[in-house]
């Protein structure tokens, strides 16, 4: 198959979409598939996908009515004989996607997470007649998306997504790396610093640590528009000496092998690739029970799920778990599997390559 992957997302934005759109990339490439990632020149999107060895086509789609960008596309998708066409945003679905219906694309998808897709009415055109199927990576957003009442049964599809697995990561001295106090446990999380996150709730769960005379310290790895105001916060309680915003790194897993235990305290996610990461890396974990967590999570068994902005829980939850070691190599453990047996990069493959065939098989029956 000619795949195409269109994203036209900025420069410097790069999230877990992004992040799923280069191993879906790479992962049909190494099945003998012909992947073409369609990007801004410059943007750390075309950065990754040239790193991973990806076809690149420069392409940018500057504004919703960009009409003007449905021409140059046609050219491109005629001449390389695409097959299948996966559109990363909403305004790729409004140019790209009515672009390779014009000329015959045989497969054409939209991949859709938690934030894009919204109820309203400008949408409905050029989603239920442009593309074939919209791709997403949890039960829970598929139920969303169904609740709008315009697609038809079987529209929507669930692609859960998948993490490589390697184990051989050297762990990083964490104590060492962020001169961490020794003799106090580490409790690691990563994503970027916004109010999605929930690292606020952090700031609070260290509080009660510290006023409870318990030794945790609690590292985040990210970037984002609150990072002053966390640290201003951590200031506020006291606990400035418990958090540690470390920034962007490209080494979480080895970071997540290092800790103790990985949190994620977030409001809403998609599927949470951080804490898909921190199970197969086979790290006991503490997360917040919102869309595609339970679905990843089996609560007490390969994880624990806390109430949404809930610090009580999370609080109790990470003792729990810092001061029962059994409990947490038990854990640590059923993760692992959990993984390995159904969120593989692998798995993800092998699900899109069967949609997509199952696609091109209907379209030239037709």
């Amino acid at each position: 198959m000619n795949i195409l992957f269109l994203n036209s997302l900025g420069k410097s934005k790069w999230g877990g979409g992004e992040k799923w759109m280069v191993n879906a990339g790479i992962g049909l490439a190494g099945r003998g598939h012909r992947v073409t990632i369609a990007c801004l020149p410059g943007s750390i999107i075309h950065q990754k996908s040239m790193e991973a060895g990806l076809g690149i086509f420069n392409f940018s789609i500057p504004a919703d009515i960009a009409f003007w960008k449905v021409f140059t596309l046609k050219k491109f998708l005629q001449k390389n004989n695409i097959d299948v066409l996966v559109c990363c945003q909403n305004r790729d679905v409004k140019i790209g996607a009515r672009a390779a219906r014009k000329v015959g694309v045989k497969a054409i998808y939209s991949r859709q997470g938690i934030q894009n897709l919204s109820n309203k009415r400008k949408y409905i055109r050029p989603f239920t007649q442009y593309i074939d199927g919209i791709i997403t990576n949890t039960k829970s957003i598929k139920e969303i998306y169904e609740s709008f009442g315009w697609f038809s049964d079987g529209f929507i599809h669930v692609v859960y997504n998948g993490v490589e697995i390697d184990r051989e990561i050297e762990p990083i001295d964490l104590h060492e790396k962020y001169k961490l106090p020794h003799g106090f446990q580490v409790v690691f999380s990563a994503g970027r610093l916004d109010h999605q996150k929930g690292f606020d709730l952090l700031v609070e769960v260290a509080r009660k640590a510290k006023d409870q005379g318990l030794k945790w310290q609690i590292v985040i790895a990210g970037e984002g528009k609150l990072k002053d105001e966390l640290n201003a916060k951590a200031s506020e309680k006291g606990v400035s000496d418990r958090i540690h915003l470390i920034g962007f790194t490209n080494q979480v897993a080895a970071h997540i092998r290092g800790a103790d235990i990985f949190v994620l305290p977030s409001r809403y996610e998609g599927m949470p690739n951080a804490l898909l990461e921190a199970m197969a890396m086979g790290k006991a974990s503490v997360a917040t029970s919102v869309n595609g967590a339970p679905e990843l999570v089996e609560e007490g068994v390969s994880g624990f799920l806390v109430a949404s902005e809930n610090v009580d829980q999370l609080f109790t939850k990470i003792n729990e778990l810092l001061t029962n070691e059994s409990l947490r190599k038990s854990m640590e453990n059923r993760a692992f599997l959990r993984v390995k047996d159904h969120f593989t990069i692998d798995n993800m493959i092998d699900n899109l390559e069967a949609l997509f065939l199952q696609q091109l098989e209907k379209s030239d029956k037709s």
